[in-house]
């Protein structure tokens, strides 16, 4: 801690699958991410981007893409797709 370096920002994250959530349980994910992957894959997990892009409500309202890789090894089996939470109706 007390650096802002990359290799100092690794972290573990465990994120609960179930049917619901489009995440198989007991998913392994091999390849290292570091701590900059965690707002791109929430972000994706809720819905939020699209193809690297926030969905277009959040767009108009200065969003825009994060740094750091969303972890793709969660949507490779996923049979639930994200739906946005955002919809741009409320103020």
């Amino acid at each position: 801690h007390g650096s802002f370096y990359r290799v100092s920002t690794h972290a573990t994250l465990m994120i609960a699958g179930g049917e619901r959530t489009g995440i198989p349980r007991g998913l392994v994910i091999e390849e290292p991410y570091d701590s900059l992957s965690f707002v791109p894959t929430m972000m994706a997990l809720t819905g939020q981007m699209r193809a690297g892009q926030p969905v277009p409500v959040l767009w108009r309202r200065g969003f825009r893409p994060f740094p750091g890789r969303v972890i793709q090894e969660l949507f490779s089996d996923a049979k639930v797709r994200p739906q946005p939470v955002a919809t741009g109706g409320e103020r």
